[in-house]
């Protein structure tokens, strides 16, 4: 947990670096669908599915000159896990029990760049430190190095800016714990979502 912590901040410490030229915060929600489950199906495996998947963070955003800016910030995610069991047929049972927890929960770091290629239009991408909060939600733990790109748009209105951000995320690609079993097999959460934000510029 202090490794955590010290990865948080040193990256945190980082991004305020570089806060020098045109510094802006911004607070966002969002949505997103998603996908879950591993590169390689298994055939007769049992599946998740992610529900009412949502977010909402604070970012902090810099110039670099030009038409680049450096982002970045604190998300927290949570939403719904469906659990679908294989279970064997049991004609005689009333039910079989097993241990499930629905309620995903996770931190993320997203760090990522932007590049303006209208008054209205920009490009992003970088990558994301997560760290999953949640247990036993019957697949793999997401903690570790993923990626966000995204396509967004901005509205200027004096220090104010109002933004719209459809982005995909990919969680988990380098995990922080490696998995005992085939990286193929390993499960995958993936977003494609759409971010709405406020950010006043100082």
């Amino acid at each position: 947990m202090k490794k955590n912590l010290l990865a948080i901040f040193l990256i945190l410490n980082s991004v305020v670096a570089f806060a020098q030229n045109g510094l802006e915060l911004k607070g966002y929600f969002g949505f997103s669908g998603t996908l879950t489950g591993p590169k390689a199906e298994l055939v007769g495996a049992s599946s998740v599915e992610m529900e009412r998947f949502r977010e909402f963070g604070v970012m902090v955003s810099s110039g670099l000159g030009g038409k680049f800016r450096l982002n970045g910030g604190i998300n927290y995610a949570y939403g719904t896990v469906e659990y679908f069991p294989n279970l064997p047929p049991c004609v005689n049972c009333q039910s079989i029990s097993y241990a499930h927890n629905p309620d995903f929960r996770m931190l993320s770091i997203p760090v990522y760049a932007e590049y303006e290629l209208t008054r209205f239009l920009y490009v992003a991408a970088g990558p994301l430190v997560d760290f999953q909060l949640s247990e036993g939600n019957n697949f793999d733990e997401q903690s570790g190095l993923g990626y966000l790109v995204g396509l967004g748009g901005k509205v200027r209105a004096d220090k104010f800016t109002f933004s719209v951000f459809p982005h995909y995320k990919r969680h988990g690609v380098m995990p922080f714990d490696r998995p005992e079993n085939d990286n193929h097999h390993k499960d995958l959460l993936q977003e494609f979502g759409l971010q709405f934000g406020l950010g006043y510029s100082f």
